[in-house]
């Protein structure tokens, strides 16, 4: 009987999530009165998290007009937001493992009414759900244009994904 050496898929993918995972900002505290993630029976749903890390902004207000974030600042920002919601699910789930796919995500990007590059934005965040969870992470979604977001943030992104089932992780 043969032995296969070597990792099996299922391993490396499992291995590749925790290392992803590690590489996510500190979970955010949520800045109103909200939970950052709910769920029922197998759907979570994460709160709106914008780009901040440890409540700071790296870039505000509305993507391009002269002076204010470009594209590609406003494609970072999304990356991170995103992050930021996958940090709330990992602390809610106890880690990324128990997503089983990405359902949908809403991306609100503040920008001016010229503007219409929104799908371009929120690609980058699409991207980084596909780093992290292969095509079961790519989602249905929505991009808004919108005219201003929470403490002058450039993105907003909330997240729906359904988990594996979790007895004795019951949430009210």
């Amino acid at each position: 009987m043969s032995m296969h050496h070597g990792a099996r898929p299922i391993d490396s993918e499992r291995a590749r999530l925790v290392a992803y995972e590690q590489s996510l900002p500190p979970t955010p505290e949520p800045g109103g009165l909200y939970v950052p993630v709910t769920q029922v029976g197998p759907f979570l749903f994460t709160a709106g998290h914008t780009h901040a890390v440890r409540g700071v902004l790296d870039f505000r207000g509305p993507v391009g007009s002269d002076g204010c974030p470009t594209i590609e600042d406003a494609r970072a920002c999304a990356r991170l937001a995103v992050q930021n919601c996958m940090a709330s699910l990992a602390g809610h789930l106890d880690g990324l493992g128990a997503v089983d796919r990405v359902v949908q995500m809403t991306g609100y990007v503040a920008a001016g009414p010229a503007f219409g590059d929104h799908p371009q934005v929120m690609d980058a965040a699409s991207e980084e759900l596909v780093a992290a969870f292969g095509e079961r992470g790519r989602p249905a979604r929505a991009a808004v244009g919108v005219a201003s977001l929470p403490d002058g943030a450039v993105v907003e992104v909330s997240l729906v994904v359904t988990a594996a089932s979790l007895e004795g992780k019951a949430r009210l």
